[in-house]
């Protein structure tokens, strides 16, 4: 029995050798942390996996719930935060007047038409995930900033909603992603008021996806092909055909298209630390990429952020306003709001 424990023992200790070893080499390895400019914390109640910016009147939306806890299973009830990043102090309001309950929010998208008419998309995951149907929820501004509750809509096709786009007040594409480590396929959906399809089911996991700004290009982040794909959108019948795929090398989420319609990527540049920063809550490396995309379809990617994960840990958006530059995170409860030496 004693020589049964002396081994139990030498086992325990050699498991927590490697994984300490393991994070002391995720933690410490790889690139040097840079960024030209300087940054300052936001805390939130709860972690802004998506950020989307109101350009015309400079409020940011942030999709906000305690993504820790979630991770751990225990129950967060989830809110839309809004900033007004004119304001002198920068802090966070409610935007929603009625939030649908239970609230667990993803990737949302904010509309604006022709006329200055807002409306936002936003995924709401059910509490029993995999048992319940995922809803998407529709709202309409009422007034500056505040947005009331229009109506819901679900459909099997939207099994693993992570982000959306929306391309009308009631049409948005949704993009599916896969299981982790599943190496499986998913599906692009598009929606049209009640109407659901597939208009792609080759995406290597769906992490982010937006639109530019005349909404006839389709950017959808492949997380796990770690790949940024590019669809032409067909206008007549909303259908897409791929453009081009850009090799990123790294794991991209969310996409945020600027004033100048170049791409911001939130990425995670090493996936087993992420999965340690769920298992361990050891950090995670946050990293922000810039895309520019030329008339030939031919790309320039630069890394704008990379830092280890002690800034900011495991960053999946990277939203921009000026020279300003807000990074999110699926578990940090706080965003960083940094001014960028040059944009």
């Amino acid at each position: 029995m004693k020589i049964i424990k002396t081994i139990l023992g030498v086992l325990i200790t050699l498991i927590i050798v490697i994984i300490v070893g393991l994070w002391g080499y995720l933690r410490f390895s790889g690139p040097d942390p840079h960024f030209a400019g300087v940054c300052e914390t936001l805390d939130l109640d709860g972690s802004a996996e998506d950020i989307q910016i109101d350009r015309q009147r400079g409020f940011a939306y942030l999709s906000l719930i305690d993504r820790a806890a979630l991770a751990r299973g225990e129950p967060a009830r989830g809110w839309i935060g809004r900033i007004d990043l004119h304001a002198d102090s920068l802090s966070v309001e409610p935007a929603l007047i009625d939030p649908p309950d239970p609230l667990r929010p993803h990737g949302l998208s904010l509309y604006i038409d022709d006329n200055g008419r807002r409306t936002m998309a936003l995924i709401n995951h059910p509490v029993n995930r995999g048992s319940e149907p995922e809803h998407i929820e529709l709202f309409t501004e009422e007034e500056p900033g505040r947005f009331r509750h229009l109506r819901s809509f679900t459909d099997e096709l939207i099994a693993r909603p992570n982000d959306l786009v929306a391309v009308g007040p009631e049409q948005y594409y949704v993009a599916n992603d896969s299981p982790p480590n599943s190496g499986e396929l998913t599906k692009l959906i598009y929606v049209d008021h009640d109407k659901a399809r597939v208009v792609a089911n080759d995406i290597r996991s769906g992490g982010g996806i937006n639109a530019s700004p005349d909404g006839r290009i389709l950017y959808v982040a492949e997380t796990g092909g770690q790949e940024l794909r590019v669809l032409r959108r067909n206008p007549t019948d909303d259908s897409v055909e791929t453009v081009t795929r850009i090799a990123l090398g790294t794991s991209p989420d969310n996409i945020d298209v600027a004033a100048d319609g170049s791409l911001w990527i939130g990425a995670h540049s090493s996936l087993p630390a992420l999965v340690m920063h769920f298992i361990l809550g050891t950090d995670a490396p946050s990293q922000i990429l810039r895309v520019e995309i030329d008339t030939g379809g031919n790309a320039n990617v630069e890394e704008i952020y990379l830092n280890r994960g002690d800034e900011i840990s495991a960053s999946s958006v990277g939203a921009t306003y000026g020279n300003t530059l807000l990074i999110g995170s699926i578990t940090a409860p706080k965003i960083l709001i940094c001014t960028m030496d040059e944009v």
